[in-house]
């Protein structure tokens, strides 16, 4: 219980005290988030904002699991999280540099996060963690099943979480809900490798929303939400709940959902069903403040947190 509560107030406060320092470097360095066409018309203003700040955040729970842990099932969970940043990060110095303005090409980030997936699958497997336990079923020992159910499972929760970042303080919120989840979840279940990463995780998350509230003095960037993505999903399958992480995610789910039913729609029908996706958006066209959006959107991720402890709780997941 102590590691893990000093891995998340360490991570906190480091992150308060060094991201001013990051957000000057950034800036200095011109490192800027380029504003695509898409996006309502309240978001030219952001142009230039420094992004990139999930460096930070990303690499804080590195420094806990050093210090704290030092355990395979923690070092598995810290690689998903690194591995994620350094895929963000080559986009992001793309996508600044000006080589187009979405930064690497969709099959390259594609293919590197089937790689992560891939060798997080691995771990997981040697390691023998390649328990998942599915309500009404219990505990199934998924064995080299559990590699590609980890590749499509990092390729899904990456790109929702990278959708969901396009509203200040929105894809860290929900982030945050599901990894305190995650981290009650392990402490549950006596699994304090697990605990310590997503508790430093949460620490390091908390002190980038304070910079990243509306009206946001950095943004995560792709560097931050693939690790996020990644991360998520495994802290998720190191407490047996990868079965229930769309649950846990509900609300990544539904912006991913969203821009698919658009361009299904438009390709199809020659219309949209959402005015704009992902769905924040949409919601942002029909007049709701990016404030109140994040808190409506986070309430909801709340309430499908809740859902999915209730359900995993019974069927004994933490362990």
């Amino acid at each position: 219980m102590i590691r893990p509560l000093l891995a998340f107030a360490g991570c906190l406060v480091a992150g308060l005290l060094l991201y001013p320092a990051l957000i000057s470097t950034l800036a200095r360095l011109r490192a800027g988030q380029r504003v695509q066409a898409y996006v309502p018309a309240s978001h030219r203003g952001k142009a230039g904002t420094p992004t990139m700040g999930g460096v930070l955040f990303c690499t804080l729970p590195f420094v806990a699991w050093a210090i704290l842990d030092h355990s395979r099932a923690g070092f598995i969970a810290v690689f998903a999280v690194v591995a994620g940043a350094a895929i963000g990060v080559v986009d992001d110095l793309a996508n600044i540099r000006g080589r187009g303005a979405l930064g690497l090409l969709g099959r390259q980030k594609l293919a590197l996060q089937a790689l992560v997936g891939l060798l997080l699958g691995v771990g997981l497997d040697i390691a023998s963690l390649t328990q998942e336990v599915i309500p009404g079923a219990g505990a199934v020992d998924l064995r080299w099943g559990i590699i590609p159910l980890a590749v499509l499972a990092v390729v899904a929760c990456s790109n929702a979480v990278n959708l969901t970042d396009g509203v200040d303080g929105l894809a860290g919120s929900c982030s945050v809900i599901a990894l305190v989840t995650i981290w009650a979840m392990a402490q549950h279940g006596g699994n304090r490798p697990v605990a310590i990463v997503a508790a430093s995780l949460t620490g390091g998350v908390l002190a980038f929303l304070f910079y990243n509230w509306w009206p946001a003095r950095v943004f995560m960037g792709d560097t931050g939400s693939l690790a996020l993505g990644c991360g998520l999903v495994a802290l998720a399958a190191e407490v047996r709940l990868l079965w229930l992480l769309p649950l846990l995610g509900a609300v990544f789910v539904a912006e991913t959902l969203s821009v698919i039913i658009n361009v299904t729609a438009i390709r199809r029908f020659g219309r949209r069903v959402f005015r704009a996706s992902p769905l924040h958006h949409h919601f942002e066209e029909l007049g709701l403040r990016e404030q109140r959006l994040v808190v409506c959107f986070a309430g909801a991720a709340a309430v499908a947190a809740l859902l999915c402890a209730a359900l995993a709780v019974p069927s004994g997941v933490g362990a």
